[in-house]
């Protein structure tokens, strides 16, 4: 009886070492799996990322474009309207000089 109480330790033991090494690969296993996981999860943040700060370029840079077209836009018509300005001052200041010129030296006719 003692022998087989032995045995049946002896079983015992061998079979808890034998649970705990398939415990043990499996939980290497396990944290192999999450590794790949976590590296093919950070490859795609990556990823998604980089897609994002090239959108986010695109459409900065595309806002910037707008808005240098209209300031663009808004430069090129006040500039107009300023030499439109000028003009009719000075083609007015032109013909109040031919006038006096005209008035002043009897002058009638070129």
């Amino acid at each position: 009886m003692l022998q087989e109480t032995m045995k049946e330790i002896m079983s015992a033991e061998t079979e808890a070492e034998e649970i705990v090494a398939a415990a043990t690969l499996e939980a290497k296993e396990i944290v192999a799996a999450a590794e790949r996981e976590r590296e093919a999860i950070l490859l795609a943040a990556k990823k998604e990322a980089s897609e994002l700060m090239r959108t986010l370029e695109s459409e900065t840079q595309a806002a910037a474009k707008a808005d240098a077209d209209r300031i663009i836009a808004e430069g090129t018509a006040a500039a107009e309207a300023a030499y439109k300005a000028a003009s009719e001052r000075v083609s007015s200041a032109a013909d109040r000089i031919a006038d006096e010129v005209f008035r002043k030296y009897g002058v009638t006719s070129l």
